[in-house]
């Protein structure tokens, strides 16, 4: 149940947030921007360092289907997002979606998942890097320090993961024009070097080795792996919705009407990039080799054509894309964590923007030292964030969804500068795939787990936890504003002290 006026009690409406003013980000991102930023977060580095487990689970065909299945059902809930951002280009898209849908404690709820997303795959990045560094410099880990999960951490890997997230912490505090900027120059370079991997694996490859296409012997085994893909599928292409997080930072006299086209294309491009670099892969030598390597996809090119200098061509666009994932992807975080500060669904003083820079400063510090907190777990809290951040994604994306629905009910007079084609109908569709990804991905870690329960579900039960904590020391503010004025901290609409006409 939302807060009430009578709950906030009956106070002058012109109170203490209001007098304060609205807090206002920097512009000056263009659309072309928001395909890098939503395309080089799909991408990221998964392929390279989590290759061997799509391949192991599902085979080289049976992983290529889980992800074009995943793919599509992303693009219709990408679609919905679309309609979603034209009708209201706020930061922190899903807090403004849900709250006019679902109202302010599912809205908090929805973005509380959304910031575990984020922010723990600014942790996946950071641990990631050293993976990939490490391959390239061989010996580069250093010393143990502690052991973790089961897992040693070296003292240069985890001072290597903590020194870039301070570089990408300080690019964010600059403001969303400078990390647009970066963004584009990475996801440029992810694109080039990943060409020239893709190309060599399928010349150089052999269709031969693409066997055994599935995993096991009979059709249900060969179901079960293409579900343990595809129970991951909404972490690997989450990453269009950073979109939605941006569109207050848009420059002004941007085309909205375009939106659709950059958010699907998006998703398409990253849906034909997975295809390829599994297929190239998996060509390129066969399976036992192949899942016996560390980075199965450096590794198979490397072995397939006798050149370590292709093998590096493949780290190098992993490293591409681990930095325009990490870019992004913290960029989102902070916008939905300023989002919910300046709805007061968390303290506000994560709110505070940069004078000189207009950037979330405060949020920008928030999720950064968070981030580094999930980097001290090393290697083997990889799987656990994936797929802990699969069902956040999920339960997301499928309130969205709904949202979207309702609107179309509840406000029909909303100015909508794209609607979902299909009507209905593709809703409905939308809807049944959002909790078809959404049930795979709780699912997937079960089945893994054997029965128990999984360390998933626990570290995101210990995340509510803490999110109930946050939105609790909120609490006096939000009982210190009006209706009228919570909807316009969050949706942007009329400023409660200017005269009704």
């Amino acid at each position: 149940m939302d807060l009430t006026t009578d709950e906030r009690g009956a106070e002058d409406p012109l109170t203490s947030a209001s007098r304060r003013g609205r807090e206002e980000l920097g512009r000056g991102i263009r659309l072309r921007s928001l395909f890098s930023l939503a395309f080089g977060t799909i991408i990221g580095v998964g392929w390279i360092t989590v290759m061997g487990s799509w391949l192991s689970g599902a085979g080289a065909l049976g992983a290529i289907i889980a992800f074009v299945g995943g793919g599509l059902a992303m693009l219709a809930i990408g679609l919905c997002y679309a309609e979603m951002a034209a009708a209201y280009p706020v930061t922190g898209g899903e807090v403004a979606y849900v709250f006019e849908a679902w109202g302010a404690r599912w809205s908090f709820a929805a973005a509380w998942l959304l910031a575990f997303l984020y922010i723990f795959t600014t942790s996946f990045e950071a641990i990631s890097v050293e993976w990939v560094v490490s391959a390239l410099l061989p010996g580069f880990g250093g010393p143990v320090i502690y052991t973790l999960l089961g897992q040693e951490v070296r003292l240069w890997s985890l001072a290597l993961g903590l020194a870039v997230m301070a570089v990408i912490t300080l690019i964010n505090y600059r403001g969303g024009k400078t990390a647009a900027w970066f963004q584009d120059v990475m996801t440029a370079g992810l694109i080039l070097l990943t060409a020239v991997f893709v190309i060599a694996g399928l010349a150089g490859g052999s269709v031969a080795n693409l066997e055994p296409t599935f995993v096991g012997t009979t059709p249900s085994a060969a179901l079960v792996g293409v579900g343990v893909v595809l129970g991951t599928a909404a972490f690997w292409y989450a990453g269009f919705d950073t979109i939605p997080q941006a569109m207050e930072e848009v420059e002004e006299g941007a085309k909205l009407r375009l939106l659709p086209r950059v958010m699907g294309a998006s998703i398409l491009f990253a849906l034909v990039f997975y295809c390829l670099v599994i297929l190239a892969a998996a060509m390129s030598v066969p399976r036992e080799q192949l899942l016996a390597a560390e980075l199965p996809a450096a590794a198979a090119i490397e072995s397939a054509f006798g050149s370590p200098l292709l093998g590096r061509v493949v780290l190098f666009a992993g490293l591409c894309g681990l930095i325009t994932t990490w870019n992004a992807i913290f960029f989102a975080g902070t916008r939905i964590v300023f989002a919910m500060a300046r709805a007061h669904m968390i303290p506000r003083r994560l709110a505070r923007v940069h004078d000189r820079y207009g950037s979330p400063s405060a949020a920008v510090i928030f999720v950064g030292i968070m981030g580094s907190v999930g980097t001290l777990f090393g290697r083997n809290a990889i799987l656990v964030i994936v797929a802990a951040a699969a069902i956040s994604a999920g339960l997301v994306f499928l309130v969205v969804v709904l949202g979207v629905i309702r609107l179309r009910t509840t406000r029909p007079e909303q100015p909508r500068p794209y609607t979902v084609p299909g009507g209905r109908g593709f809703l409905y569709l939308s809807a049944v795939l959002a909790l078809g990804l959404l049930g795979a991905a709780i699912w997937e870690p079960f089945h893994a787990a054997g029965g128990r329960i999984p360390a998933e579900w626990i570290v995101l039960g210990a995340w509510a936890v803490l999110g109930l904590v946050f939105y609790r020391v909120a609490a006096p503010l939000r009982r210190a504003v009006s209706d009228k004025e919570l909807r316009w901290l969050i949706l942007s609409d009329k400023d409660p002290q200017e005269p009704s006409t």
